[in-house]
């Protein structure tokens, strides 16, 4: 696996945290540790799967899709919906 840089990952997982902590009043550890152990998440860590040319909510759609659904294949950004 080619990993995403650090530095772009850890901006993705600020702004997707705090879209969670808003949208769904997490707090903030659970609101992180959701992200970080999701399938978003472990996609968005591989550079060769591309996300990281995705808009941060583009990324925040995709974890939504996967707590939805259980896979965030079914994301209208990844469908190209």
């Amino acid at each position: 696996m080619n990993r995403t840089l650090y530095f772009v990952r850890d901006y993705y997982n600020k702004q997707v945290v705090r879209r969670i902590m808003e949208k769904y009043e997490m707090h903030a550890m659970d609101a992180a540790r959701s992200f970080l152990e999701s399938k978003t998440h472990a996609l968005l860590e591989d550079a060769d799967c591309g996300l990281d040319e995705f808009p941060e909510l583009a990324i925040f759609d995709l974890w939504e899709t996967e707590m939805k659904t259980g896979d965030p294949r079914n994301s209208a950004y990844v469908k190209g919906e």
